[in-house]
């Protein structure tokens, strides 16, 4: 197991809340040749529904965690394979009203009765997605979770259920990664292209 379990009494906790302000942009790496505004209903992902009946689409503050938790996922690596980034694509979303996070990370974890293994840990991904049943679940109604990246624990993400679909437009799309900034955030963490 990693992490605890939700706690029975969650519902009667209160959860530390990030609210992001309409219009405030959010970065998401995606599959080209797919639509950027995705929410996933499969198993796969770390928070989503762990039978399938909501749909969670992943995000982040900034370029540079959604970076991480797309082209670091190979713990060492050092260079992106070149047919990676052709198959990725940048997108700028933004929603059209005020979006509430349940915080599961710093001393939201506590309040919550969780600890950063819950966002942390590898597969298989049985106790996060717990836990974002259980948050989805819980009285307050949040739009998702926000969590630290895995792989930059500086890094905010998002995990924004599909109840909020409705709010998130796409402001920008970057097909061609192969530009100055996102070379930029690589060089940051250390990595390069492979040739």
């Amino acid at each position: 197991m990693s992490g605890p379990l939700p706690p029975a009494d969650l519902h009667g906790r209160q959860p530390e809340l990030i609210e992001r302000p309409a219009d405030k942009e959010l970065h998401r790496f995606y599959t080209a040749k797919c639509e950027p505004i995705f929410f996933d209903t499969s198993q796969d992902g770390r928070f989503n529904a762990p039978d399938g009946s909501y749909g969670v689409l992943y995000a982040a503050r900034q370029g540079a965690g959604a970076f991480a938790e797309t082209f670091l996922r190979k713990p060492g690596g050092t260079l992106i394979d070149t047919d990676l980034l052709q198959r990725k694509a940048h997108v700028l979303l933004a929603a059209t009203r005020k979006v509430t996070l349940i915080r599961l990370a710093g001393s939201g974890l506590a309040r919550l009765g969780a600890t950063a293994e819950v966002t942390h840990s590898g597969l298989p991904y049985d106790v996060p997605q717990a836990w974002s049943a259980a948050l989805f679940g819980h009285p307050i109604g949040a739009d998702g979770i926000a969590y630290h990246a895995r792989h930059d624990d500086t890094e905010l993400c998002y995990a924004i259920f599909d109840r909020s679909a409705s709010p998130i437009d796409e402001v920008d799309r970057e097909v061609d990664l192969d530009r100055d900034w996102f070379w930029r955030i690589a060089e940051h963490y250390g990595v390069g292209l492979a040739q």
